[in-house]
């Protein structure tokens, strides 16, 4: 698999394969405009496209984790193993349940296979969750996550966090004693609430083929009327296909989403509260 045009990239989660770096440096920003109330946020961010130096170790963890990486859809998935993936995903950027359009600090990608593609008898399901810092490409919103989803919400930048500094364990929140924990949003409910929802919420213009490596945070099993659900962090995400052919994919896809919710192809568009309409998020590198 060759490296194509990127939509994310985690500097952080690859230099954390590399300790002699330095953490925490970086000398970038990136800006997110808010064209309903005209607002800009100001955050650390990420130059737009991966250096020769990074692309060369990227390489070289690509090389290392193809051993052990696994399709999403595999069987018997573990938290901490690692998966490669190739298939339509939508996306967009969010930010934690509340009443204001605050700065988008994370990033949503969600997709499925059918059982007939995964060799399996029901369709999976992946979200990809990260830090918008790692976006290389302007990109709009899906709107807040939700009522009650703050742990999903503090899950993704405490990873992020964790790979800033080097560590590669399990956070403590994914291990079964604290997954067990009575309380009254589950973890899993969470995580398929929001996937449900996400969904139905990105730009018809932000959905394509999709490819690359992420790490396993949940295992969720298919249920009687829900389907397996895979919940990682990524590396990074790739478009599996050259622009000159993503415009046909994407033509395609916004009629199968026309079909999906019964609308004419003319009159989709996500289901957004007024204020999150016609806002996104703009990475901008700055030396």
């Amino acid at each position: 698999m060759r490296f194509s045009e990127m939509i994310y990239f985690s500097r952080r989660r690859l230099d954390a394969f590399f300790p002699e770096r330095t953490p925490g440096m970086s000398p970038s920003w990136n800006v997110e405009v808010d064209l309903q109330v005209a607002t800009i946020g100001i955050g650390p961010g990420a130059p737009l496209t991966p250096t020769e130096v990074e692309v060369r170790r990227l390489r070289k963890v690509r090389q290392h984790l193809e051993r052990e990486a696994s399709h999403f859809y595999a069987p018997d998935l573990k938290t901490g193993d690692w998966v490669y993936f190739d298939l339509e995903m939508g996306w967009g950027t969010s930010h934690e349940d509340s009443a204001l359009p605050d700065l988008d600090d994370v990033l949503l990608f969600c997709g499925s296979l059918p059982g007939d593609r995964t060799g399996g008898p029901a369709t999976v399901d992946l979200m990809l969750c990260g830090a918008t810092e790692h976006l290389l490409e302007r990109t709009a919103t899906v709107g807040r996550l939700g009522s009650g989803t703050r742990w999903l919400h503090n899950l993704i930048l405490k990873i992020d966090e964790q790979d800033d500094v080097g560590a590669a364990g399990i956070p403590e929140e994914l291990t079964q004693r604290a997954l067990s924990v009575p309380r009254i949003n589950r973890p899993e409910q969470i995580a398929r609430d929001v996937f449900r929802i996400a969904q139905k919420h990105h730009s018809p213009l932000q959905r394509a083929r999709v490819q690359g490596l992420a790490r396993v945070n949940f295992n969720l099993p298919n249920g009687e009327w829900t389907s397996r659900l895979i919940m990682a962090t990524p590396l990074y995400v790739q478009y599996a296909a050259p622009k000159s052919l993503r415009w046909i994919t994407r033509i395609r896809l916004h009629r199968d989403l026309c079909l999906r919710y019964g609308r004419p192809w003319w009159k989709w568009r996500p289901d957004l509260p007024t204020r999150d309409r016609g806002r996104f998020y703009d990475p901008a590198a700055a030396e």
